[in-house]
């Protein structure tokens, strides 16, 4: 089974609805305001999702109809926030070494509460529709914080609203 068809089966068992109120994510230096329409995978369904401890999110949350999901990772990575901004211009050759057949890939510097975010959108081809990945990436205490929107192309765009708004609620502490 695909890891991410894992996390779709392993969502309907073990998600819970996110609360309203801003709650920090854990060991993760971040506030977010999830709302109702948002679900939060626990502690132990993210471990089942993600086997390996290596690229394991620190949080997930994901839409009500459990299509699209918006992870929390907070990496070992060294990243000062001075050089976000050059994420943008080095990380697109990245993404194409690493992920086979990116169709499309934009990248922008981003502010949200005045903090610089790079941001990376890429589609993959997939069966029926296309996949979306964004990445946002900045610095929270000298370490690189990802946040990963994945989904294919329609269902974010039905959930477009509900994630955006989590993704420009979240605050760096």
């Amino acid at each position: 089974m695909k890891p991410r068809s894992l996390l779709l089966t392993l969502a309907a068992l073990t998600l819970g609805a996110a609360s309203a109120v801003p709650v920090k994510l854990g060991s993760v230096p971040v506030t977010v305001e999830p709302n109702a329409k948002l679900l939060t995978l626990s502690a132990a369904g993210i471990r089942t999702a993600f086997p390996s401890a290596a690229g394991r999110p620190d949080a997930v949350f994901m839409t009500e109809d459990r299509k699209v999901s918006v992870a929390f990772e907070w990496r070992d990575s060294k990243l000062n926030r001075t050089e976000v901004g050059k994420l943008v211009e080095q990380f697109p050759s990245v993404i194409r070494a690493q992920v086979p057949n990116v169709k499309t890939l934009k990248a922008n510097l981003l502010q949200v509460s005045g903090t610089p975010w790079a941001q990376f959108i890429f589609t993959t081809p997939s069966q029926g529709d296309e996949l979306r990945r964004e990445l946002l990436v900045t610095s929270a205490g000298g370490r690189m914080l990802v946040v990963t929107i994945a989904g294919n192309m329609k269902d974010y765009a039905k959930n477009e609203a509900v994630v955006r708004t989590l993704t420009n609620s979240v605050r760096v502490n």
